[in-house]
Parts: structure tokens; sequence; C-alpha cells
């Protein structure tokens, strides 16, 4: 005979029914989602955030290596410096000793007065010193010294010791006569008011200035050659000197304008009778001319040199 469970027990059941059924509808719903999140949360940034940090690590590492310049210096700036020019002023010299220092801004500066290239090679970077060794062969190189290269790394003059910027810069005229065109334009100019000029001056000197014809043919002659003077001085200005040679032309250029305007002046004194005057300014225009002449024959303009 079968037992019939108390209702007391039935009812446990039930609970016992209802929770199971609870605790599983909850797995069903959930699962594993919480925990599953959170290893997804963790990987994904385990493996994001070293690739950031590597791209920006690789951004930096490129821009520093961009921002690195290397410095072209030795052969490498010679080379660079025969591109640019026919002719190289190279500078041989020990960094801070004095004399060496001073010999090498002179060989700059007489490089720069006949638009050559320059370069300097320091012997106490061993470096270069091996470099400059290699250059010269079997030939030594003390310093100071000034090299003087030609296109293909040729060596043809050499200055031991000390030499300033004009013996530099003569130098580099004799190793390469070479004209640059402003100086053809200059000469030019010159040669054009050189022959009126003269002839002008010879007309002044030969006139009698104790006559008032005497007088007046000076005078005439004077204007003559300061009209002539004035006008080509005005082309002369327009000529754009190298930047080496730039000053000594301008100064030459003033020289020149000035001459034109004292001789005006020279022309008044003479029609007025005022020879002492008229002296004083010739004397003066002498002076004049002189430096004039000494800057044309400087900067290779023989023909505005009188």
């Amino acid at each position: 005979m079968k037992s019939t469970p108390s209702p007391r027990v039935r009812l446990l059941a039930v609970l016992a029914l209802i929770l199971l059924a609870g605790g599983g509808a909850y797995v069903l719903i959930n699962g594993t989602k919480p925990a599953s999140n959170t290893a997804g949360t963790q990987t994904t940034l385990a493996r994001t955030t070293p690739t950031a940090t590597t791209a920006k690590q690789n951004t930096k590492a490129k821009k520093s290596k961009k921002s690195k310049r290397v410095p072209v210096d030795g052969v490498n700036a010679l080379d660079a410096a025969l591109v640019a020019h026919p002719l190289v002023v190279v500078s041989v010299y020990a960094r801070n000793v004095a004399t060496d220092d001073q010999a090498m801004e002179e060989a700059r500066a007489g490089a720069a007065r006949v638009d050559a290239g320059f370069v300097a090679f320091n012997v106490f970077d061993e470096r270069i010193a091996r470099q400059l060794a290699t250059l010269l062969g079997d030939n030594t190189a003390s310093s100071p010294e000034v090299l003087f290269f030609k296109r293909g790394r040729k060596l043809a003059f050499t200055l031991q010791g000390f030499a300033d910027s004009q013996i530099v810069a003569q130098a580099a005229k004799n190793v390469y006569p070479y004209s640059d065109p402003w100086v053809n334009d200059a000469s030019m100019i010159c040669r054009r008011f050189s022959g009126p000029l003269a002839l002008a001056m010879t007309k002044a000197k030969s006139a009698d200035l104790g006559t008032a014809a005497g007088r007046e043919q000076a005078a005439t002659a004077m204007n003559n050659a300061a009209a002539t003077l004035a006008r080509e001085t005005k082309s002369l200005s327009a000529v754009r000197a190298s930047m080496g040679n730039a000053a000594d032309f301008a100064q030459l250029v003033a020289d020149l304008r000035q001459v034109a305007t004292s001789m005006g002046s020279e022309a008044v004194a003479l029609r007025g009778n005022d020879r002492q005057t008229a002296r004083s300014i010739d004397q003066k225009n002498a002076a004049l001319i002189a430096s004039a002449s000494s800057l044309a024959a400087n900067l290779q303009i023989p023909s505005c040199a009188s």
C-alpha cells in the first residue's frame, strides 16, 4: 500500500523546484557574460596600449632623425663648394690658436673679395686632418696655410704661413683670372668716358689762366668733363657688383661722382677769376682721382683708372 506524502513534504518539494528553476533561468539569461566582458576588455587594453605607445615612439624617432643634420665639412664641404665655384680657397688652420684663427678669417675675406668658394680645415680635428693628408697625397700641410683648389679637386697653388685678405684675393685672381660679367659692364662704361675725359682735362691744363679767354677755355673744358663723368657715373651706379666687391665698387662710384661735382665747382671759380679756390679744388680732386684709380685697379677695372 502506497503512503501518501504529507502536505508539508509536498510544500518543500514545490519550493525546491521553484528555486531550481529560478537558478537555471538566471544562468540561461546571464550566462558567463560578466566574466567574458571583463576578459575581453582586458585583452583589448593589453593589445591596444603597447601598439599606440610603439607608434608614438616610432614617430618621435623619425622626427629625431629628421631634426639631426649631419654637418658638411672636410672633403665633402670642398666638393660642395667646387660645384658652386670654379675656384675654392681652403684655409688650413688650428682652431683656438690666435694667429691661425685670424689667418682663417683673412682667407675667408680674401675669397669673398673675388667670389671664390671657401672651406676651412681645422687640423685639430683628427678626422679632418686625416682627410687633408689623403687629399694632399705625399705633400704635407702646415698651419696656417691657404690652398687653392680648382674643379676636380686639383690643387693649383699654395700660400704657406699667414696671408692677409688682399694677398689671398690676388693669389686667387692669379690662379683663376676670371672676370665676372659686372666687371665687363663697368669696364665698358669706363672706356666710354675715359677718352673724352682725358681730352677735356688736357684742354683745361693747357689753357692760359692769366687771360679771360684762357680761363673760359679751361672752364668750358671742365664743364664738358663734369657732364660726361656725371652721365657715365649714373650708368656705373646701375651696375651690380658681386657681394665681395660691392663696397669698393660703391666707393669708386662715389669718388667719381664727387670728381664730377668738383669739376663743375672749379669751372665756376675759373670764370670768376678765383684761381686760389680753383687751385684748392683741383688739389682735392687729384686726391679723389688717385683714390678712384686705386679702387679701380683692385677691382680689375683698368679702364676706370687714370
